[in-house]
C-alpha cells in the first residue's frame, strides 16, 4: 500500500488589515492580525501514486486540478529544492473552504502539503518551508504555524501573538466576483490616500480578551463595495437582520462576524434567507 500522509488546511480571516503604502517591487506594505479558523480543507498526500491531483469537497469548484494549483506547486517547489521527484506524488484537496472568497482556502492547502512533506523528506528545515512558502504567496508563511498572528511586509513577515480566546465566527459567503480582485482592490486603494498605521501594532501590542465584529479594520473596505456589484446590498441586508455589523474577510467578496462563543447560531439564524450561503465556524487556538 503506498504511504500516505493526512492533514488539514485551515481558512483565516483578517481582523486587522492595513495597506500602509506601494513598494518599489509592485507589492504593497502591510500590517496584519490573521485569526485561523475551525473551518479546513482536507489534504491528503500519496507518495507512490497514483499521481496528479484530486479536487472534490463541496467548494471543489474553482479550484484547478492541474499543476497551476498552489499546493502542487509547493510540492514542485519542495521537491526541487531538496532534488526529489513528485512524479509519483498523488494530492486530494476536499475543499470546505470556498475558493477565491478571501479565506485563503489555496495559500493554507499549499502551507499544508509543505508541513505533510516536511515528515517525509529529510532535510526539511522550518527556514526552507518559510522560504518556500513567501516565493508562493502573502499568506502562506502564516498558515505554516497558523493561531493569531501579525503579519508585515506584504504579509510574509509573520510574528506570533498570544491565542485569542474562542469566539463565533460566521461567513456569509457571495456568490459574487470580479476579475482581478486583488490587483484592483489595490489599484482603487491607490488613487486613495493609504492607512496611517497603528492599528494592528496597537493590537499586538495589547492582544484584546475579547474581540467584537464592530472592532474589525480591512482597509479594503474602502474600495470593495464599490467593485463588487451587489456586496454594498448584502452587507446592508445581513446587517440589517443581525443587528450587528459584519466586515470584508480578506480580499473578499466573503463577509464575516465575530463574537462570543455562543452567539454565532443566533446570528445565522437571524441571516437565513439572505442571498448568500451562511458557514458558522470558530476561531482556532495554537496547533
Amino acid at each position: 500500500m503506498p504511504e500516505v500522509l493526512r492533514g488539514h488546511a485551515p481558512a483565516k480571516v483578517n481582523l486587522v488589515l492595513e495597506v500602509l503604502s506601494r513598494r518599489e517591487d509592485g507589492y504593497h506594505e502591510l500590517d496584519t492580525i490573521f485569526q485561523e479558523l475551525q473551518l479546513a480543507d482536507g489534504v491528503e498526500l500519496r507518495l507512490d501514486g497514483p499521481a496528479g491531483i484530486q479536487v472534490d469537497g463541496p467548494f471543489a469548484a474553482g479550484t484547478p486540478a492541474d499543476a497551476s494549483n498552489l499546493a502542487w506547486r509547493a510540492a514542485l517547489a519542495l521537491g526541487g529544492r531538496l532534488g526529489i521527484s513528485i512524479g509519483r506524488l498523488g494530492l486530494r484537496l476536499t475543499k470546505h473552504i470556498p475558493a477565491a472568497a478571501g479565506l485563503g482556502g489555496g495559500a493554507s492547502d499549499a502551507a499544508a502539503v509543505l508541513r505533510l512533506l516536511a515528515t517525509a523528506w529529510p532535510g526539511t528545515s522550518e527556514a526552507l518551508l518559510a522560504e518556500i512558502a513567501a516565493a508562493l504567496g502573502s499568506d502562506e508563511v502564516f498558515f505554516l504555524s497558523g493561531g493569531t498572528a501579525r503579519g508585515t511586509g506584504r504579509g510574509e513577515c509573520v510574528a506570533p501573538l498570544p491565542a485569542l480566546p474562542p469566539h463565533d465566527v460566521v461567513l456569509f459567503v457571495s456568490p459574487l466576483s470580479i476579475e482581478r480582485k486583488t490587483g484592483q482592490m489595490f489599484a482603487a486603494l491607490d488613487r486613495l490616500a493609504l492607512d496611517p498605521g497603528g492599528i494592528a501594532a496597537r493590537f499586538a501590542a495589547n492582544p484584546p480578551a475579547r474581540i467584537r465584529s464592530a472592532e474589525v479594520y480591512n482597509a479594503f473596505e474602502r474600495v470593495a463595495f464599490e467593485l463588487f456589484p451587489g456586496l454594498a446590498a448584502l452587507r446592508e441586508e445581513l446587517e440589517a437582520r443581525a443587528g450587528e455589523p459584519v466586515h470584508l474577510a480578506g480580499a473578499g467578496p466573503t463577509l464575516f462576524w465575530i463574537g462570543p462563543p455562543g452567539t454565532g447560531a443566533t446570528i445565522a439564524e437571524a441571516v437565513e434567507g439572505a442571498p448568500c450561503m451562511v458557514i458558522p465556524t470558530r476561531t482556532a487556538g495554537p496547533r
